[in-house]
């Protein structure tokens, strides 16, 4: 086989890996840290038994700690990628004994229904939030909980905005990466 066709062959599937990887307009991949999802999933109230979204799931953290709280959990991420890793990562809650069921869908956050969810959350750039303002406002069901982070829905009043940069330090994170804001359908 020719050495050109096999470079070829390898940068074209580098390329595809890296597309894959960072598939997504609305969302690009900035991971939340640990200790600001366990504290805001505290605060919105994620229990056993209620339905949990993450639009955007990236590689799965937010819907696997979510499920350690005993929630059924779904991720919704447009990444082939970061869905194939996230459903490897989950494999561990297995062994956690309060681990709610984990599910994670390679799909755009905007064909999907969210009518059955308790708790949204939801870390996109402002184009995608304002895009799921709507849709979820006429989807959701009356007291579903909606989590937005760093960028919040331009005509919904939130019932708690919590910044957490000031507790943590940020230096290594965007500007804002800290910062929740919780609103009540």
């Amino acid at each position: 086989m020719d050495l050109t066709l096999i470079i070829s062959g390898g940068i074209l599937i580098g390329c595809l890996i890296g597309l894959s990887w960072f598939a997504g307009s609305d969302a690009p991949f900035v991971p939340t840290k640990m200790e600001n999802i366990k504290k805001i999933l505290k605060l919105a109230g994620v229990k056993k038994g209620g339905k949990f979204y993450e639009l955007g799931s990236g590689d799965g953290r937010v819907v696997i700690e979510a499920a350690k709280m005993g929630a059924e959990t779904y991720g919704v991420e447009q990444s082939f990628l970061r869905i194939l890793y996230a459903k490897y990562k989950s494999k561990t809650l297995a062994f956690h004994p309060k681990g709610g069921s984990i599910n994670f869908y390679h799909n755009n956050i905007f064909n999907r229904s969210y009518a059955k969810a308790d708790i949204i959350y939801i870390y996109l750039l402002p184009k995608g939030v304002k895009k799921l303002e709507e849709k979820l406002k006429k989807e959701l069901k009356k007291g579903s909980t909606v989590i937005t982070q760093t960028y919040h829905f331009p005509n919904w009043k939130p019932y708690r905005k919590i910044d957490l940069s000031k507790e943590i330090d940020f230096s290594k994170n965007i500007k804002g990466a800290g910062i929740f804001w919780l609103y009540r359908v």
